[in-house]
């Protein structure tokens, strides 16, 4: 994500997780512009020589340009239309391109290329690509992802955390990667700490701060409890955690968390689940900069179905007993306006850790807003880490 206008061949780069993702080929079309001006048969034919043109060129999955705006287009592909509209700000411009379809583009500028790609192979776990950025070291920050978020949305911590420390992080080879080669999971918790174990060998670190972001707040804390004094500090930011009855959680985690378990059961529920998904509605109250995104786990039904079993066992994760195992300092975030983490859960957190912690709830920003590249969230964690207050 930027905030200059970007080329066609940026935004594909971009978003070729979800266009990767998608069983069929989606389309694309002019999301706030639908009065048909200036979009003739011929500027549609256009549209798709370019789109096809970049993609034989550059090796991406391009999508299929189409005017007028289709009636029930799915919330991947209203997700896609309103990503590009932001990015490339319209598609006059690339209708009336001339010349080679692919002529123009000076290349793939990387924009969704992450730094120090490393394939990890160890006992136990299945191989599975990580990243990372900065001078090698003891001392390295750990990036756990939401389940099912591609780690190209993190890009931009990677750069902003890693001028004086290594920083790392990793995607799930369950749902990314060569995924469609692994047997379905099982949905084994005790499998993404060995996920992180194998990650911190690799690499060596002696002092690790680990970063849950959201969903993986759970793998993060799990972590820390489990290896003990090669982590020095853990931070969850906006944390999905499960410590049972009366601790407080929204609507909106007792829900998701019903819909996941049924989704777990079996593809058929999965398929079934997953068109709810699908529907634009979704969408609302979603940055749409960040949703194509989140989406990528919606692409396809047989991902779904593992994404369900994944971060279902994420959701179901008691926290109880490795909180209070915490000997780390421990910063928590969160804020009051989050609809869809409880902060009181953070608040708790915050009461069972034995050693030092900071609860630092802001005033305002959802529970989206912590995945937008944010100075004062990279200033915070950089105090933390580095020993103040």
């Amino acid at each position: 994500m930027t905030t200059k206008t970007l080329s066609v061949v940026d935004v594909l780069e971009l978003c070729q997780p979800l266009l990767g993702s998608a069983r069929e080929t989606l389309r694309v079309f002019p999301a706030h512009d639908r009065d048909g001006a200036g979009f003739a048969p011929e500027d549609v034919e256009r549209c798709n020589e370019v789109l096809a043109g970049i993609g034989a060129a550059y090796g991406l999955t391009v999508p299929r340009f189409v005017w007028p705006a289709p009636e029930r287009p799915s919330s991947l592909e209203v997700a896609l239309s309103n990503f590009c509209d932001l990015e490339l700000g319209g598609w006059q411009p690339v209708a009336d391109r001339s010349g080679d379809p692919a002529g123009g583009a000076a290349g793939l500028a990387g924009l969704a290329a992450l730094p120090g790609r490393r394939r990890i192979e160890a006992e136990g776990v299945p191989a599975f690509d990580s990243f990372s950025a900065g001078p090698a070291g003891g001392e390295a920050i750990v990036l756990i992802l939401p389940s099912g978020v591609p780690a190209t949305l993190f890009r931009p911590w990677l750069e902003e955390l890693s001028a004086d420390r290594l920083v790392i992080t990793y995607e799930n080879p369950y749902l990314f990667g060569e995924w469609r080669s692994l047997d379905t999971p099982e949905g084994d918790f005790a499998e993404e700490i060995d996920l992180v174990g194998a990650l911190l060998a690799e690499y060596g670190p002696t002092r690790a701060h680990l970063i849950g972001i959201c969903g993986g707040a759970p793998v993060a804390l799990a972590a820390a409890a489990e290896f003990g004094d090669r982590v020095e500090t853990l931070t969850v930011l906006h944390p999905d955690l499960n410590f049972g009855e009366g601790v407080m959680r929204t609507p909106f985690q007792k829900q998701f968390q019903s819909v996941l378990a049924g989704a777990a059961s079996g593809p058929r529920r999965a398929r079934d689940t997953l068109t709810l998904f699908l529907d634009p509605n979704m969408l609302y109250g979603v940055e749409p900069r960040l949703a194509p995104f989140i989406l990528y786990p919606y692409g396809d039904e047989e991902l779904f179905h593992r994404y369900a079993k994944q971060n279902y066992a994420l959701m179901a994760y008691d926290a109880n007993e490795a909180a209070r195992r915490l000997r780390q300092r421990v910063l928590i975030a969160t804020s009051r306006t989050d609809r869809m983490t409880h902060p009181e859960t953070a608040h708790h957190f915050g009461g069972l850790v034995s050693g030092e912690v900071t609860v630092a709830e802001r005033e305002s920003g959802t529970h989206h807003d912590i995945l937008i590249p944010d100075q004062e969230i990279y200033a915070m964690l950089r105090k933390f880490i580095g020993g103040g207050a």
